[in-house]
């Protein structure tokens, strides 16, 4: 065995796979096994051309003695820094002068860019540039031109510690000046009893991106026969985030945090912390709604007696999973509006669980500004404060206030980790000034208990959501609201029903392997001024067995009046696959009939879809249903009809986006929020993979509907589909944008037709193998293929290539080319045989 200094020749072992078998990658000592002889190899390899063959023979295999070589250049490329991506940037690459190798210099800010701890690194001058590798002992990098990508090894003891999946904030995308219109649209005509009517719903969420701030306004347009539209304004605001203090600042009309209040709507200014901006290891809400509609239906959800949601459903069980979150309390009561007249309404309890922090975080809201009721004659100023601090493993404390002219609230509480369960108890205190000659003041409490345990033993997952009980002289902010509004109409504050305790109960119960699950929710509600109570509960078991899926059910509501609404169901669900289509099966019992039903997509790519459905309620009354769904490039489209007797409907939704940019106006057949717009030009009929049918425009735009805020993701593209006079330079990107934000992510293409040029020197022998192909430019276009043939992409007709193994003039020659006198197919590769001169 030499010493490292004399060179290491390797053997050719065999005449296949050359360049793969031989080529050094890696940076530090690697072993081969010969002879059950460990022999250790140095840094860099002589590879032995006496087992070449052919034009080989003269290839210089010294450019991949240290690995696979990097041309000097400035690429922009992916970083990896120990497999964790940490973003896209321009890297320069040039050769040193100890060096023959192009590599990337560091410099001190770089490196902590990386998370590289300077505290461990050796710094001799400030200005210092080195290869990372001098920079930290054991440390290398490697760079794949074939996909961009720019990976970093460090060793652990030199990196600053980061939670998992920690996304740097300079790595978040603020997005490119854009703008956007997401609607909904829903119009239905209804014949019963030989009466027609004709209902029309419009719901936008319009949006412009300038200078990192957001804009968004959202609203509901209503029309209904005979009694004329009424647009309802939801909010109107500006936002901007601010990621040094982990907080979002809004302007405008929008709704109070609802972490430690109810959460209420108001004009004005608040700062609060958003824990999206904590990696995932570290750290909101909005509810599922889960229904069953009889016939096609018009499914309402309304929170506070506002509009916020609206959407049609087909026959069967729906879930609504995309609700806006509008704070974390105050029931959804849901409406469902069924093709027959029939309206069925339920609440769903929406209110916060137990809030465990980790020990030094914390989450705050500040907000100041004015009710937004269009109900009330007045509505008053406020300033609302709340603050929660982890403090230690086990105990996490908060405190809250609420100041306006006419009502004051203080709120202090705690919770904590104990071994029995999580358990949070709160005390608020208000003060809430009745209006009238004598200016009477009310004082009072409210206790809230809040418990949560999941039994390992017997895999229950209980929570005591909350138990409330408030004294008589207790108001929230919107009861005091109210009261004052009405004494300000000429009436008694007493008339508003104030709540005196409250219970809500979750109880989530694994059975074990095959037994399947039961679960049950409920809520009971009591109030001061009415002898009454209101009570929602819900139970039910569901299970699988092989591919068929059961549910059964049962709700019983009950209102303050004592009237009771039961219902139940019985719902078996069967997918089938039916070449390569699937098709899904439901048979559905209740107290109001049954109901059978069949869904699935026409084509393999799930943009056309349907569903058919046959309702016997019994009586000799059977009804039927039907709807289609077409999901284009533009928008989604689904249209509908039920009958049955004395009565039918048709109806017609459109739901997508038209987002605005410099370059004009794309369109998604989705609603949008924080997207994503792909630029891959001339790559038409591209797919991308991060939505089900999303494909390349004629224009080379794609709208990507959703990402996740503040994570890393993935944009990938699948050249099918694509025109073979394109090539995708890359087909993945990855980025991270901030909550809200259109992100633009350029794919590199390369126009023109794909060339296979068969070429061979003047006396005949064949070019060596991975030798460089240059154009007339002097940019390199490809590399010597076996058997003499150089592969390249051009949109010239007619050109001239050189083909280079070597720098002196007597290893290179020039190829020169011309379709214009050749007879070859319009698609596919162009192949020819020319002479290398």
């Amino acid at each position: 065995m030499k010493n490292r200094e004399k060179k290491f020749k390797l053997k050719v072992l065999t005449k296949c796979c050359l360049l793969s078998s031989f080529v050094y990658t890696g940076s530090s000592a690697f072993f081969i096994y010969a002879d059950e002889t460990q022999i250790s190899v140095p840094d860099y390899a002589e590879f032995d051309h006496s087992t070449l063959v052919g034009g080989a023979k003269n290839m210089d295999l010294t450019l991949y003695s240290k690995g696979n070589p990097v041309l000097p250049g400035v690429y922009n490329l992916d970083l990896f820094v120990n497999g964790v991506w940490v973003g896209k940037q321009d890297y320069e690459f040039k050769k040193n002068n100890d060096s023959d190798v192009a590599e990337h210099c560091f410099n001190l800010e770089q490196l902590a860019f990386i998370g590289v701890d300077l505290s461990k690194v050796t710094v001799v001058d400030k200005k210092q540039c080195s290869s990372i590798q001098k920079w930290i002992p054991d440390a290398f990098s490697r760079m794949n031109p074939s996909n961009l990508r720019y990976d970093i090894s460090v060793p652990q003891a030199f990196m600053k510690r980061q939670a998992r999946g920690y996304v740097p904030p300079e790595m978040w995308d603020r997005g490119i000046n854009a703008g956007f219109i997401s609607y909904n649209f829903n119009t239905q005509e209804s014949t019963a009893n030989h009466d027609t009517s004709n209902n029309t719903y419009l719901s936008l969420n319009t949006g412009l991106n300038l200078l990192g701030w957001q804009f968004r306004h959202n609203g509901i347009s209503t029309w209904y026969e005979g009694q004329g539209n009424e647009y309802t304004n939801i909010n109107t605001y500006a936002q901007r985030a601010f990621p040094s203090i982990r907080s979002i600042l809004t302007l405008g009309q929008s709704y109070t945090s609802g972490e430690l209040f109810d959460t209420f709507n108001y004009t004005g200014v608040q700062l609060r912390s958003d824990d999206r901006m904590l990696p995932e290891t570290q750290t909101g809400y909005a509810p599922v709604i889960r229904g069953v509609a009889q016939t096609n239906a018009i499914v309402e959800v309304r929170q506070r007696d506002q509009l916020i949601y609206q959407t049609s459903v087909a026959p069967g069980e729906f879930v609504i999973d995309d609700l806006f979150p509008t704070g974390f309390g105050g029931n959804m009561d849901v409406t469902v509006r069924e093709a027959n007249g029939q309206i069925q309404r339920f609440a769903v309890p929406y209110a916060s669980l137990t809030q465990m922090l980790r020990p030094g975080h914390d989450r705050y809201s500040i907000t100041a500004g004015q009710v937004r009721n269009k109900r009330l004659l007045k509505e008053d100023n406020f300033a609302q404060a709340t603050y929660q601090r982890g403090i230690n493993n086990h105990l996490t404390g908060y405190v809250g206030t609420i100041l306006s002219q006419n009502y004051q609230a203080y709120q202090l509480g705690s919770a904590v980790g104990t071994p029995i369960g999580a358990l949070a108890l709160d005390m608020t205190h208000s003060t809430t000034d009745i209006l009238g000659g004598d200016k009477k003041s009310q004082q009072g409490q409210s206790y809230k208990l809040s418990y949560s345990k999941f039994w390992i033993p017997t895999n229950t997952n209980f929570t005591l959501a909350a138990y409330r009980y408030s004294t008589a002289g207790y108001y929230t902010f919107q009861d005091a609201n109210l009261a004052q509004d009405y004494i300000r109409r000429g009436f008694t504050g007493a008339s508003v029903s104030r709540p005196k305790s409250q219970f809500q109960l979750s109880l989530n119960q694994n059975l074990g392997q095959n037994w399947g699950t039961i679960y049950l929710t409920g809520s009971w509600n009591e109030y001061w001024n009415n002898t009454g109570h209101r009570t929602d509960y819900q139970v039910g078991y569901s299970n699988n067995y092989k591919l068929l899926n059961y549910n059964i059910s049962a709700q019983r509501t009950t209102d303050v009046f004592g009237r009771e609404d039961d219902h139940y169901y019985l719902t078996l669900t069967m997918p089938f696959d039916f070449k390569k289509r699937s098709v899904s099966l439901t048979q559905m019992v209740s107290d109001n009939g049954n109901s059978t039903s069949i869904s699935g997509a026409i084509d393999e790519n799930r943009t056309l879809n349907y569903g058919v459905s046959v309702n016997d309620i019994g009586y000799n009354r059977t009804s039927g249903s039907a709807n289609l769904q077409y999901i284009s490039p533009f928008t989604t489209a689904n249209v509908s009809a039920s009958t049955g007797r004395d009565y039918h409907q048709f109806g017609l939704n459109l739901s997508g986006a038209v987002v605005g940019h410099a370059n004009g106006l794309s369109f998604s057949p989705n609603n949008v929020d924080t997207m994503v717009l792909v630029h891959a030009d001339k790559a038409k009929g591209a797919s991308v993979n991060n939505t089900v049918g999303l494909k390349v425009d004629s224009r080379g735009y794609a709208v990507i509907p959703y990402v996740t805020p503040y994570r890393i993701n993935e944009i990938t593209l699948d050249p099918k589909g694509v025109s073979d006079k394109v090539e995708l330079l890359t087909n993945s990107v990855q980025l991270a944008p901030y909550s809200g934000a259109i992100s633009k992510v350029e794919f590199k293409t390369k126009a023109g037709f794909p060339l296979l040029i068969k070429a061979r020197t003047n006396t005949g022998e064949g070019l060596p193998f991975a030798s460089n192909v240059y154009n007339s430019q002097g940019d390199v276009i490809g590399v010597v293929s076996q058997g003499s043939q150089l592969f390249i992409r051009t949109d010239k007709v007619q050109d001239n290539v050189i083909v280079k193994w070597g720098d002196n003039e007597a290893q290179q020659c020039q190829v020169s080319y011309d379709l214009t006198t050749k007879t070859l197919p319009d698609t596919g590769y162009k192949i020819i045989e020319e002479q290398c001169k």
